[in-house]
């Protein structure tokens, strides 16, 4: 038996969950701007392109008024990551008018990029006439200043941290926001029947218009899966009871968060046994983002519960573009490898056709990302209230 150990968890670049490539982030609040002396240029170095591909299309943020000939959307290849000073200027596009919100502009002629490219917003106008690029806070993110219409060279800016810049290009204008791992509308043991409820939600100063697909559980997600789209206005939300039965389907599934145009939607789900007259019991879901899947190279525990036979257990494994290969070891006893089908979800029973060694209780279960992109998760439900709980698996 091998076990792994912390020397073999490597940090690995993967393709993307959606297989998008994606440059650049687009926050969903986005608040302040830059009073800065134009023109002048604003580097997302926080963000790089996760992947080689086409970007045909930008979003951009823009702060408090509207203006023509107003920015210019750059492309960027730091020569070293590590000091960030020397860049060569792959492309760029416009000028564009600015609208306040979100600027959805083409991309034309598309732009070939590379993994590790930046994206780049250069403002042309002054803030007090025209208003300018938009930001939002981000512990984690880092925007470089520059002075000037930059093009490539060698240059000494200046770093603002914890500041996300609103600016984002894709290979498509259809972005996967995230996915509600699982969703279902079922009959279940013990007489439970299991619904999904969702929220969704546009920030503050922006509108939010896309789509939820629905993919069923068990086969691989096709085109014809069904759609249900969804428009929600500033500061607003649209909430269902049953999202499932909404979109007229039935059992398990998961679903995808697509954007279409606005800012990303903030969404949350309640998977809950509906016991009628006596109420609901069940658990919060979270939208996770590409970023939060778990890639190759990436280690996850899980627990069993502490009791297997008053709880039944079950574990979901939702992949995405590509097949995933991942590493499961039971404790110190015994492990294997698990193949899962790309564009796939399904829901195993822990004690019967998940493992190759049955589970005992209070275990730890070790999962190593071989390959692929993949959402894996353990859901624990009293026999006898049907009242549920679930913990993702997450990178540690």
């Amino acid at each position: 038996m091998r076990t792994i150990t912390a020397a073999l968890i490597l940090t690995l670049l993967a393709l993307p969950a959606s297989a998008q490539t994606v440059v650049g982030s687009q926050a969903q609040i986005q608040s302040t701007g830059y009073s800065l002396a134009p023109p002048y240029t604003l580097i997302d170095i926080s963000h790089p392109a996760n992947a080689d591909g086409t970007v045909t299309s930008a979003s951009v943020g823009w702060f408090s008024k509207s203006c023509t000939l107003a920015f210019k959307v750059k492309f960027l290849r730091p020569q070293n990551t590590a000091t960030l000073t020397t860049f060569t200027l792959v492309a760029e596009r416009g000028p564009f008018t600015s609208l306040p919100g979100r600027n959805q502009v083409p991309i034309s002629p598309p732009v070939d990029i590379k993994q590790g490219d930046m994206i780049a917003v250069t403002s042309l106008v002054a803030f007090s006439t025209c208003g300018s690029p938009s930001a939002s806070s981000d512990p984690g993110s880092v925007v470089m200043e520059l002075s000037g219409d930059v093009s490539s060279g060698s240059f000494t800016g200046v770093n603002f941290r914890g500041s996300a810049l609103a600016a984002r290009a894709t290979n498509t204008s259809e972005v996967l926001e995230g996915v509600i791992a699982a969703a279902g509308s079922l009959q279940g043991n013990f007489g439970s029947f299991f619904r999904t409820s969702l929220q969704i939600a546009s920030p503050l100063g922006g509108t939010s218009t896309g789509k939820l697909v629905f993919h069923p559980a068990g086969v691989p997600f096709s085109a014809s899966d069904q759609v249900l789209p969804y428009t929600v206005s500033s500061g607003n939300a649209t909430s269902y009871t049953d999202i499932v039965e909404t979109m007229g389907q039935s059992g398990l599934g998961t679903i995808d968060i697509i954007s279409t145009n606005g800012f990303p939607p903030l969404v949350t789900a309640r998977v809950y046994n509906d016991g009628g007259t006596n109420g609901t019991a069940g658990f919060t879901e979270d939208m996770i983002t590409p970023s939060a899947v778990l890639h190759s190279g990436d280690l996850a525990i899980l627990l069993t519960p502490p009791d297997l036979t008053n709880f039944r257990a079950n574990v979901g494994v939702r992949t995405f573009s590509s097949a995933a290969t991942v590493n499961v070891q039971y404790g110190f006893r015994s492990q294997s490898n698990k193949d899962f089908p790309a564009n796939t979800f399904r829901q195993y029973t822990l004690t019967t056709d998940f493992g190759d060694t049955s589970p005992v209780a209070n275990e730890q279960i070790i999962f190593f990302v071989l390959s692929g992109d993949v959402i894996i998760y353990l859901s624990t439900t009293d026999n006898k209230t049907n009242d549920s709980s679930v913990r993702f698996a997450k990178r540690e």
